[in-house]
């Protein structure tokens, strides 16, 4: 029988990470505590383990090849249960991380995370994006069911000039780019999904 941390080492391999004990440890914590405070708060739909490595922990993983040298501080909107910002902040610690969740309940799982796996390189604001005027980031990544004109107008404030918006889209995203506006510039990078056969786009974006 597979097991998680077989899944994760062959997983984190194949995007090309570094494998490391602790690192697996803490992946492993937190899938326990999102299975754990998933029976209360509803934090997804998904059940099984090797879906929830899948396409949470590895899919989120996949936002780190849009990522260029010298960014420094991102912002997860709509972090829901961490996604993508905690995994990419456990194998990123030298990024800084901001995750903002309008959710009450949500941040509260969130910022139990950030204890529990020793996440100092993690904020957590609940919010909603609209309302983040204080800081600027940048890069701004979501998982959230933001079309590519909504994240840029919703999260438009909060990221630096030239800085970017990354997004992990399916299949519809080009229907989606021709409504964009044609001085936009925009780069999609197709990336394996490891251990699901499954292609991903990871769209990005430049604040002009």
């Amino acid at each position: 029988m597979e097991t998680v941390q077989k899944l994760l080492i062959e997983g984190l391999r194949e995007l090309g990470l570094e494998t490391s004990d602790i690192l697996v440890s803490k992946f492993i914590t937190y899938l326990k505590e999102l299975k754990k405070w998933n029976r209360a708060y509803n934090l997804t739909a998904l059940k099984e383990d090797r879906e929830i490595v899948i396409k949470h922990f590895l899919d989120s993983l996949l936002y780190l090849k849009a990522i260029p040298e010298g960014a420094w501080n991102i912002c997860d909107v709509g972090s829901g249960a961490g996604f993508p910002g905690v995994p990419l902040a456990l194998v990123r610690p030298d990024l800084s991380f901001t995750l903002v969740e309008p959710s009450r309940k949500k941040t509260a799982f969130l910022r139990n995370i950030k204890r529990v796996l020793s996440l100092n390189n993690v904020d957590v604001l609940e919010a909603r994006i609209e309302d983040v005027r204080e800081k600027k980031f940048d890069i701004a990544v979501t998982r959230a069911l933001f079309s590519i004109g909504d994240f840029i107008k919703n999260a438009g404030h909060a990221v630096k000039t030239r800085g970017l918006f990354i997004m992990n889209k399916g299949p519809k995203f080009e229907e989606e780019i021709k409504g964009a506006p044609a001085s936009t510039h925009i780069e999609v990078l197709q990336a394996a999904l490891p251990q699901s056969g499954i292609q991903r786009s990871i769209v990005k974006i430049v604040r002009s």
